[in-house]
């Protein structure tokens, strides 16, 4: 039974001897036949033989995530405050909560006798059913009535107490709590009821504590005093006779006090939303040498409806203590519980779904699986028999790697093959699982893909200590939502993000258990080892036991980790062992064999004479022999079966042939052929579909497996079929004379015909509709074709006409729009980059095939198909993965029109009939490596970059720093240090960053941008490098004067102190060397070392933890390709970077050439390149450098060969990649540039790819392919305006050309050429739709009238006409605003501190001035009065005369919608009749404005005005009938108007509002730039959004989410790359 594995805690004095077994307890007390776990953490083991099949039960419900409050009574385990003494395994639904009485303890109230073992909310509840599922706390407070309690502390001083532990209080992990996530239930005895019920009230009007009591939702009662009891006075007196003090606490519990009936008045009307129990005490307690009635009945129930209440057998003291689970008292008590557990339960499984599983999912997404290896444990634990396997525990090595939990520790078991070793696997997990240990474990397996690589193995460890332990889930679920995946890192990569940053920090209270089973299995156990050689650096202690066959190479790599860390042995020969296992095994086998005791004896002898140590040998004669029927035919069997799996094997293969006919023949070599070379195993499903048309409708396929492919093949229980071992999968595979050889490479070719067959089917396209479990129920094989195709195409290594015929009808077909639609589906789109990867490897190998071919039999068109779908499909997953992941379906009919036009989706799928999307307008024909690009505000210089999570810090050349988000690029904050800075560095859980400046260092929190800290810098010094160390607790700096300094975040009083002042410290003088100040610093990722240059000194590396210089650069003498021989001679170093994976690192020589040095070994490399800077990528594997040219070169690190390069004339500031490695940002000049090349995405997607011989057939050439990009340069869209109820639009360029634009038929004219090539940054056109306005930037005006010359249809044909031309008066600032009125007879310009209106007539100005009034404003046409004019400020619109600009009205915004910081009020000193100083845009005296107006527009409907307020990074938007306008002039009253109010849960969907078409339709682009719709009447509910298509990311600015613009019809026109793509859709029309 499962109660039988809890642990209990024992006293000292029960502590037992040292031993192996854990701890286990029953109901009462640890009894001396049962095994303990002592005080002091030390395994104990018990002789009791009683308890040797424990192992074969489930895990305990306490194993492996039990929290526990340890010592004993009057120590630790009395505790004020809150505490956890149980915590189930998987997260709580529920919380109960145990609050002692008066006089009591948060252990001893609860416990008979004061006795540990009958402490019941730890001991016992946990066993039960229903309430293990909660999570069990108790509460302790002072209520001390003698010596030591507070004299001056009432109730409702206990209660504050209660609420804070409940709302701040930390676990021994200074975890929080999370108290008020789920329902809680509260069980108090005596006063401690007063306590929660005063606790109840007072946190119902705190909105602290509101949350947290919204969830109690159940109290039990036992005795406590609602009335109060005539003991009370009593007791404060026979305190007085013993000269204590009067206890406030107790004179609140006398009858009838104020404090209990003020508790009582309060409580009625909020009880009945609480489920109450109340028990009572019938018998007397002793009061001294009397005994009295502590609490009547009638003082211990409330008497509310509802109120369940019950008498106990019990006086006052024992309602709340019990002698054992059968006790009557206890019985009540938990049924009571039972009752509320399974009441709240569902309630509390509900609030964890809408809670824990974002944190969960989130770790999910980061490992890229959900999956732990709990299968393979379950499969070889249900081959494990009892009995078996204990010899590991007495083995003396055994002992030591488990019992030293002071330090961690790796132990070695090496076997023979099939000797049993897995099964000793799942048996140490089971066996550390009871002892209630945190147990991880991986079982390599080299036949599953996905269970090979240490990467795999480091996925699935890190996964199931996220589960395990909560302080590590939140550090990795805080990874995720900043963008981190690991499914396709390396290990190298997985080790340092996850185990050497966040675990190696962690302080845990007990050691980690890892166990990995068949290591030999891995494909590269070497990388794994090397990783391991860290551990001894780790807080927290990790044991690890490998198991795995002997090798030289194996064995070699155990004793280079011996080195760095404890290692064990464990010679297991397969003899001395197992030989009693496989005895025990035998033995219970053969009890179902029929026959005489003296055959079975024979039988057993003859079988373990020749087993030889290996159990699989002696599993499969056992089912040979119990399928045997006469005794002569065990006897012949047991002289036929050969000695030796080889042997056996191949009389397994025989038997196999022969008993078959040739159709199950044929059906056995095709399952065996799919089990050998499937990339993962198949379930039945899965398999029995693969098997079709072939072999339709199997009656029974697990039956038919065993029938037709022997023993060979195992069904296990989570129905995937596998074979029964590594060997037996090697012989199949190794020995070409059988009949059921399998030829790997053309089985991989069947199996790509198979996959990419099925996924052709035109069918499958109308099966994804629906969800993804009913396509996983109908289709089990489509997901696996549909991923796994590509694989067995790689591993066939070869090819023939029928792949080439099947490749290419799957890529002409829409199958692949089905395919990339499934992928999505279900959340596989890296599959696209792996089968690009493949593709371009195919496509290689057949032109270098084609040199010995006929040229006729080229296939060369398709060879393009190949490589043009490998370039498309990888941009596919890196532009619009985001989208697809979304919406699936858009790759039919949004992504190819989207793609550029010479790109083989936009050729083959571009056009639809008919078409959902139209692009038009811009010279879009191939793909851009540019993913997006930002820019600095105000002109600012972009000067250095970091990145970090989701966060992108660009420092400007004027001391700010602008944070973006780097997925939807928008502006989060900015940083302002208000001086020059010099260095900044995020820390390593990216929520702060440091700035250095001249004078300060000031810490920032991310991404709120609050400063939380700033501190005095040193005088007369710069910093070169910055970094945090010390799990974040330190901020290190190297500065120019040579000095270290470093100052503690959490200390009290922040300062810089020197770290120590002998390093960097130069003693030797170096042969033409001279010391001057460092030129350049960089601290490794640890900040363990660090780097530092000087102009006339070689490059040294020095120790940070000690005086130590590590080393020099030494120059290579000569250069030589791929050769190393460090020499005597040194050169300066410009620039360098640390490889942050290992401690190598990369720099630029003075004298143009580029190097690699490792300064532990000493190893030099390096190549003739010039550079000005140099970054390393995060995983280690590549690094970039910039020239003085602009171009950008990515290098492949360990090849030290480029892979990419892009060109471009302007210079390079900084260089960064972004934290998964696919991205490479650069500024230039105040533009931050994105880059996502398809060869640094294939490149970082490559992970699971090399193995510990990959080197032996990899050259650099062969993963060094240059691609080459280059960046345009292009003339920008400085101002776009669209006519008013046309298709004509227009568009000025930086180069100062205006250009005539009509949507159908592109361009017209030009209609401008500034001869000063200023460019014209404002546009406006005139209501009547042929006349345009423009300003330049030195302030050139003009007015133009476009006419037709002809009087024909053509419409299309434009002159130009200049009607005014003219220098507007330039104010502060510039010109913000121009205007033409309806008949273009008027030109308003406003700039922030003077504004002109000119007469287009005359070319004179009519009306100027300054304006001095306080308040930004965007000037429209009055939509219903043409002489009329609306300024639209933050809080009203005023109306003035276009004549003489005299006001008219003023109307006010409803306050409910305008007012963004405070009430909107009438200024009652304004003038109305005030003209030109109404057109003010900034305060007087330059002061910034808080509130301001975005966009005020009319609508293409006509009938509603749009207007966006900002307010600092708040925005608001407000939608007016244009009818409210109606007889507003000439009205001397404000007038307030109704304004539909955009919800708040709209707006943070909002980024760009577009207007409102035909039929009352809001139209947006939101935050992932779809284009959006939703109705004026949802226009508060954001799940009525629908969205239609959405702007590719590599499209979007700043400034063309400004000067983007929609038409009446629909049409959408957004900037791009100095042209303007015109989208055409059905947005216009009303079904939309």
């Amino acid at each position: 039974m499962m109660w039988k594995r809890i642990r209990a805690h024992i006293s000292a004095k029960d502590e037992q001897p040292q031993s192996l077994v854990p701890s286990i307890t029953n109901s009462r007390r640890p009894s001396a036949n049962r095994t303990t776990f002592s005080q002091r953490g030390r395994l104990s083991v018990s002789n009791n033989a009683q308890d040797s099949d424990s192992s074969t039960r489930g895990p305990s419900p306490f194993s492996p995530y039990h929290e526990e409050s340890p010592g004993i009574e009057d120590g630790s385990t009395n505790e004020l405050g809150l505490h956890v003494v149980y915590k189930p395994s998987s997260p709580a639904a529920l919380d109960i909560i145990f609050v002692h009485g008066l006089g009591g303890a948060s252990h001893k109230t609860w416990s008979k006798y004061q006795d540990p073992g009958l402490f019941w909310p730890q001991q016992w509840l946990p066993l039960e059913p229903d309430i293990c599922t909660a999570r069990i706390l108790t509460f302790g407070y002072n209520a001390r009535f003698r010596s030591g309690g507070p004299p001056n502390t009432n109730i409702a001083d206990f209660a504050k107490d209660l609420l804070f532990g409940m709302k701040f209080g930390k676990n021994h992990a200074a975890e929080d709590l999370g108290i008020g996530r789920v329902p809680l239930i509260f069980v108090v005895h005596s006063m401690g009821g007063l306590v929660v019920k005063k606790a109840y009230l007072l946190g119902q009007n705190d909105e602290n504590y509101q949350d947290i009591v919204k969830s109690i939702s159940a109290i039990i009662f036992l005795a406590t005093p609602h009335r109060g009891t005539n003991l009370a006075k009593l007791l404060n007196r026979m305190l007085f006779v013993i000269f204590q003090s009067r206890k406030d606490f107790i004179v609140d519990l006398n009858k009838s006090s104020a404090a209990l009936e003020e508790i009582n008045e309060q409580f009625r009307h909020v009880a009945p939303r609480l489920s109450i129990f109340s028990f009572y005490e019938t018998l007397p307690t002793y009061v001294g040498p009397k005994k009295l009635m502590v609490l009547e009945k009638d003082s211990s129930i409330l008497g509310y409806p509802g109120e369940i209440s019950k008498p106990l057998n019990a006086d006052h003291h024992d309602v709340c203590k019990y002698t054992s689970q059968d006790d009557s008292n206890y019985v009540s008590v938990r049924n009571a519980l039972k009752t509320l557990v399974g009441n709240l339960g569902l309630r509390g499984t509900n609030a964890l779904k809408t809670q824990l599983p974002d944190e969960v999912e989130l770790v999910e997404q980061l490992f890229g699986s959900r999956h732990t290896p709990e299968d393979d444990f379950a499969f070889f634990q249900q081959r494990w028999m009892p009995g078996t396997c204990q010899w590991i525990l007495s083995n003396p090595t055994f002992k030591l790697w488990l019992e030293d939990a002071s330090s961690s520790r790796i132990a070695w078991l090496n076997s023979p093959p099939a000797s049993g070793k897995s099964i000793l696997s799942a048996y140490i997990i089971n066996y550390m699982r009871e002892s209630g240990q945190y147990c991880q474990y991986f079982f390599f397996k080299f036949g599953d893909s996905t269970k090979r690589s240490p990467a795999a193995l480091l996925r699935s460890i890190g996964l199931q200590m996220a589960r395990d332990v909560p302080a590590f889930r939140r550090d990795m679920a805080k990874l995720s939502q900043e963008g981190l995946t690991l499914e396709k890192k390396d290990a190298r990569f997985i080790w340092r993000k996850i185990f050497s940053l966040v675990l190696s920090r962690l302080v845990l209270p007990k050691p980690l258990y890892w166990i990995i089973d068949a290591l030999d299995e891995s494909e590269s156990p070497k990388v794994l080892l090397e990783l391991l050689q860290s551990l001894p650096t780790f807080r927290t202690p990790i044991r690890v036991f490998i198991v795995s066959r002997k090798s030289e190479s194996l064995s070699l790599a155990f004793e280079r980790l011996s080195i760095s860390s404890s290692v064990d042995i464990i010679q297991n020969d397969g003899q001395e062992n197992t030989s009693s296992d496989i005895r025990m095994y035998v033995e219970h086998e053969l009890k179902y064999m029929r026959g005489t005791e003296a055959l079975k004896v024979q039988v057993m002898e003859n079988i373990l004479e020749r087993a030889d140590g290996n159990f699989l040998w002696v599993h499969l004669v056992l089912e040979e022999i119990l399928g045997c029927h006469t005794q002569q035919a065990i006897k012949q069997t047991l002289d036929e079966i050969p000695a030796g799996m080889a042997a056996l094997y191949q009389r397994m293969e025989v038997a196999v042939a022969n008993n078959l006919k040739e159709a199950d023949r044929t059906l056995a070599r095709t399952i065996l052929v799919w089990i050998v070379c499937a990339y993962r195993p198949l379930t039945l499903k899965e398999l029995s579909q693969a098997l079709t048309p072939e072999f339709p409708e199997f009656l029974d396929l697990k039956w038919t497996i065993q029938d037709v492919c022997g023993q060979f093949v195992v069904v296990e229980q989570s129905s995937r079929v596998v074979m029964i071992h590594k060997t037996a999968r090697d012989y199949l595979t190794n020995t070409t004379n059988l009949q059921f050889f399998i030829d790997e490479k053309i089985s991989h070719g069947e199996l790509f015909a198979k996959t990419i067959s099925f996924v052709l089917r035109p069918e499958l396209r109308s099966k994804l509709g629906r969800n993804r479990q009913s396509i996983r129920a109908a289709e089990p094989f489509f997901i696996y074709a549909a991923t796994s195709f590509p694989y067995h195409l790689r591993q066939a290594t070869t090819t023939s006409e029928k792949m080439m015929d099947m490749l290419a009808m799957f890529f002409k077909r829409p199958s692949a729009l089905t395919w990339i639609h499934l992928l999505a589906l279900f959340g596989q789109l890296e599959v696209l980059v792996t089968t690009a990867r493949v593709l371009t490897w195919f496509g290689s190998l057949n032109r270098k095939l084609n040199i010995e071919k006929d040229p006729l039999l080229h296939r060369l068109q398709d060879l393009e198909l190949f490589e043009l779908w490998a370039t498309d499909l990888v941009k596919i997953a890196a532009k619009f993965g985001r989208h697809l992941r979304y919406d699936p379906t858009a790759i039919y009919k949004i992504i190819p029109p989207l793609c550029p036009r010479n790109s083989i989706i936009a050729r083959q799928f571009g056009k639809s009939d008919p078409p959902a999307l139209s692009i038009s307008g811009i010279s879009n024909t191939i793909w851009n490596d540019c993913l997006a690009r930002v820019s600095l505000p105000n002109g600012a210089k972009a000067w250095k970059i970091k990145c970090a999570g989701r966060h992108i810090a660009v420092l400007s050349s004027k001391g700010s720093i602008v944070l973006w988000d780097s997925v939807n690029f928008e502006e989060t904050c900015t940083l302002r240090h208000e001086e020059f800075v010099t260095e900044m560095c995020f820390n390593s859980k990216c929520d702060s960053l440091v700035s250095y400046g001249f004078k300060t260092t000031k810490i920032w929190a991310v991404p709120s941008g609050q400063l939380v800290a700033d501190i005095p810098n040193s005088t007369d010094s710069r910093a070169l490098a910055i970094t945090f160390s010390e799990n974040d607790t330190i901020v290190l700096i190297g500065s120019d004067d040579k000095v270290l300094r470093q100052f503690d975040i959490n200390a009290t009083v922040k300062s810089w102190h020197t770290l120590d002042p002998t390093l960097l410290l130069e003693n030797s003088p170096v042969e033409g060397g001279f010391i001057t100040s460092p030129s350049f610093m960089a601290f490794n990722t640890d900040a363990t070392q660090i780097a530092v240059t000087y102009r006339g000194y070689p490059l040294t590396v020095w120790a940070t933890n000690e005086p130590r210089l590590i080393g020099r650069c030494r120059r290579v003498l000569k250069h030589q390709p791929n050769h190393a021989r460090p020499s005597v001679s040194w050169m300066a170093v410009d620039r360098l970077a640390w490889n942050p994976v290992v401690d190598q690192l990369v720099g630029l020589y003075k004298d143009g050439c580029l190097f690699k040095w490792n300064p532990t070994y000493d190893e030099n490399q390096e190549t003739r390149a010039m550079a000005d800077e140099i970054q390393v990528s995060p995983d280690g594997k590549l690094f970039a450098t910039s020239d003085s040219n602009g171009t950008v070169k990515i290098w492949n690190f360990a090849y030290f060969s480029v892979i990419y390069q892009l060109s471009s004339e302007n210079l390079v500031a900084d260089l960064e990649f972004s934290p998964d490695c696919k991205r490479l940002y650069d500024l230039r000049g105040s533009s931050i540039n994105a880059w996502e090349p398809n060869s640094l995405i294939r490149f970082s997607d490559d992970g699971e790819t090399l193995s510990d011989t990959a080197s032996d057939h990899q050259t650099s050439t062969s993963i060094s392919n240059i691609s080459e990009a280059w960046i345009v340069t292009i003339e920008p869209i400085t101002a776009l305006a669209c006519a008013p109820g046309g298709s004509l639009y227009c568009a000025s360029r930086e180069n100062g050309t205006v250009d005539l634009f009509d949507t159908m038929n592109g361009k017209l004219l030009e209609v401008e050429k500034s001869s000063a090539c200023l460019a014209v940054d404002h546009l406006v056109w005139g209501g009547d739709e042929r006349h345009i306005a423009t300003v330049d930037l030195g302030g050139n005006i003009s007015v133009k009238h476009l006419y037709s010359p002809s009087t024909g249809t053509e419409t299309t044909q434009f002159k130009v006409q200049y009607l005014l031309t003219g220098k507007a008066k330039i104010g502060v600032g510039g010109t913000h605003q121009i205007l033409l009125n309806r008949d273009s007879t008027r030109l308003l310009i406003v700039s922030q501190d003077f504004g002109q209106i000119w007469s287009t007539e005359t070319g004179k100005i009519v009306i100027s001035g300054s304006l001095e009034k306080g308040e930004t404003r965007r000037w429209i046409n009055h939509p219903l009065q043409p002489g009329l004019l609306l300024g639209v400020g933050a809080k009203d619109i005023r109306i003035v005369k276009w004549n003489d600009l005299t006001g008219v009205a003023s109307l006010y915004f409803n306050e409910d919608c305008s007012d963004t910081g405070g009430r909107s009020n009438v200024d009652t000193e304004d003038d109305p009749n005030s003209s030109i100083a109404q057109l003010s845009l900034i305060p007087k005296n330059g002061f910034k404005q808080d509130v301001y107006i975005n966009k005020a527009i009319l609508t293409q409907d006509g009938e509603h005005l749009l207007i966006q307020i900002s307010k600092r990074s708040t925005k608001r938007l407000l939608i007016l009938k244009t009818s409210f306008l109606e007889n507003s002039e000439n009205n001397n009253s404000p007038i307030f108007l109704d304004i539909l109010c955009v919800s708040t849960e709209v707006m943070t969907k909002i980024e760009v509002p577009l207007g409102i078409l035909p039929g009352q339709r809001f139209v947006f682009l939101d935050k992932d730039f779809w284009m959006c719709t939703l109705g004026l009447d949802a226009i508060r509910h954001s799940d009525a959004v629908k969205r239609h298509y959405f702007v590719p990311r590599d499209w979007i600015s700043t400034e063309s989410l400004e000067q983007c613009c929609m038409l009446q019809n629909g049409t959408f026109l957004f900037p791009k790359d100095g042209e303007v793509a015109v989208i055409t859709s059905s947005l216009g029309e009303a079904r939309w």
